[in-house]
């Protein structure tokens, strides 16, 4: 009987061993999941208007509640155009764009801010409706934008200076005044009542005349440093975060915990770092220089991809500071990542300036793509104290796929990466189509260009240092030996009790006998 026993639990191991070793993890490819319609929710040919950008956002949200939700963070001051009173106060409308868009992730890899203050720099909420629409389109497609989106919590506010947007034109070129348009003009301000006689005047778009606060010098780092003349398109206003827009942003990006912040501008073709206020270079500055750098090589000018654009601090890069930023106060207060973007054109002021004409926004918008995504990329960085700073490790990608030695994509591997020098190692795993990305900003330390890395996945190991110019590169695993999966752990322990029941068993029936 016991020899019976063994042979049946020896046949029924076998298989099992058998079939872990030859079946890959099951992984189920996104093109076999079930996908919403997708659709072209904002084609780059013309500039949104504040409405056409409400009704967007809540129909993406409407289409895809599985990774996309729109929120109001606060409001403008309402300034109404039609009516001359302020009784219209716009909603910041906000997209989270996330795997689990109804929930805070406090324990996310990373949150990230995306939003915008100047209302004549009609170029950026162009570029966030691309951003978003490719973002949500491509998550089903794009392996890269998948594993984003399911990492990572990603919100974009594509028109919190509403009430400037409209005076400005409200998207419309044909609403715009001619002698108020030089290529650098236009309406830059919010819409605040600086006199408080109820009303919002102006007649020279370029002067101010007295209204508006310049939500980008409203923030209170080295505020006190500003311009303190209304008349002046900078005025940086009566006392720190005196907007609402500027009050509702520090409000979420402190209740979100936001990781990383981007503030779009235009025009210069420039991707700034800190510090914004002064000359001096900021204690992370190797590491903000190295990463911009990555994402400078990732942009083009007017479509042509052997030229970038610049980098650096403002002061370096156009020519001036700017105290009492969104991006030194994100920085400076919070010790996160806060940079800003100067989108095209460059700074020829011969061209079209703040207002290009509507055939440039498709290229202007390609031509920073795979630049944000990048930013996207290493959005989980964690910055060190600034009295740590030399040791913060830089941000470096390194991504592929894991599969077996017959190419089936394994799910749910762990992928580790060691400093061999000093034994940090991160780890992540193998997402439904195998693919995984990780960041060597993550590390606990620094490392350089010539340091020894070692990568592995289920017993498969490779080798390499961090040194593409790109500041990311492609690994992938093959030939990875799946682990057992939980369900043959289970049938094992199961046939172990069984074999321990039928022997003790078999010992009694022994001894009666």
């Amino acid at each position: 009987m016991r020899t019976q026993a063994i042979g049946v639990v020896v046949v029924v191991l076998s298989i099992v061993f058998l079939s872990a070793s030859i079946l890959p993890t099951p992984t189920f490819p996104k093109d076999k999941l079930v996908k919403p319609v997708l659709r072209n929710y904002y084609t780059p040919d013309h500039y949104p208007s504040y409405q056409e950008i409400t009704h967007t956002l809540h129909q993406i949200a409407q289409d895809h509640p599985d990774i996309c939700k729109v929120f109001s963070i606060g409001q403008t001051w309402g300034w109404n155009p039609s009516t001359g009173q302020y009784d219209w106060p716009k909603e910041i409308w906000t997209i989270k764009i996330s795997d689990n868009p109804d929930v805070n992730e406090t324990s996310t890899e990373a949150s990230i801010f995306i939003h915008w203050h100047h209302a004549r720099e009609w170029i950026d909420p162009a570029f966030m409706m691309y951003l978003i629409n490719k973002l949500v389109n491509e998550y089903y497609t794009n392996d890269t934008i998948h594993w984003i989106v399911d990492h990572f919590e990603i919100f974009i506010a594509p028109l919190s200076n509403a009430d400037g947007y409209i005076v400005d034109g409200n998207g419309n070129l044909n609403n715009i005044t001619p002698e108020w348009y030089p290529p650098a003009g236009g309406w830059r301000k919010n819409c605040r009542d600086n006199n408080g006689n109820g009303t919002f005047e102006i007649t020279d778009k370029w002067w101010a005349e007295g209204e508006g606060v310049d939500p980008e010098r409203n923030w209170d780092w080295h505020w006190e440093d500003g311009n303190d003349d209304p008349n002046a398109a900078d005025y940086h206003g009566p006392s720190p975060f005196s907007e609402p827009l500027v009050q509702a942003e520090k409000n979420f990006i402190e209740s979100y915990d936001i990781d990383a912040q981007c503030v779009l501008h235009s025009f210069s073709a420039a991707i700034l770092i800190p510090w914004f206020y002064t000359s001096q270079n900021c204690p992370h500055d190797s590491f903000y220089r190295d990463f911009a750098n990555h994402m400078a090589l990732r942009t083009k000018i007017e479509g042509d991809p052997s030229q970038h654009y610049d980098y650096g601090r403002p002061d370096e890069v156009i020519g001036y500071s700017a105290p009492g930023g969104s991006s030194d106060w994100v920085y400076g207060a919070l010790n996160k990542i806060g940079i800003a973007i100067e989108m095209e054109p460059t700074g020829d002021y011969s061209g079209d300036g703040f207002h290009p004409s509507t055939d440039k926004i498709a290229t202007y918008c390609d031509d920073l793509y795979e630049a944000m995504i990048y930013f996207l990329e290493i959005a989980d960085t964690k910055l060190k104290p600034p009295s740590e700073a030399s040791n913060q490790p830089n941000a470096y990608i390194v991504w592929g796929y894991v599969k077996d030695s017959q190419g089936n994509p394994l799910s749910g591997v762990t992928v580790s990466i060691r400093n061999t020098v000093n034994g940090d190692v991160i780890s992540t795993k193998t997402d439904e189509n195998g693919f995984y990305m990780l960041n060597l900003g993550t590390l606990s330390n620094a490392y350089n260009s010539s340091t020894q890395f070692e990568i592995s996945a289920g017993g498969e190991v490779q080798q390499f240092t961090p040194n593409s110019g790109m500041g990311s590169e492609r690994i992938d695993l093959t030939g990875v030996v799946p682990t057992i999966a939980p369900n043959y752990i289970f049938i094992i322990i199961v046939l172990g009790a069984l074999i321990a029941i039928s022997f003790a068993k078999e010992e009694r029936e022994n001894e009666v006998s």
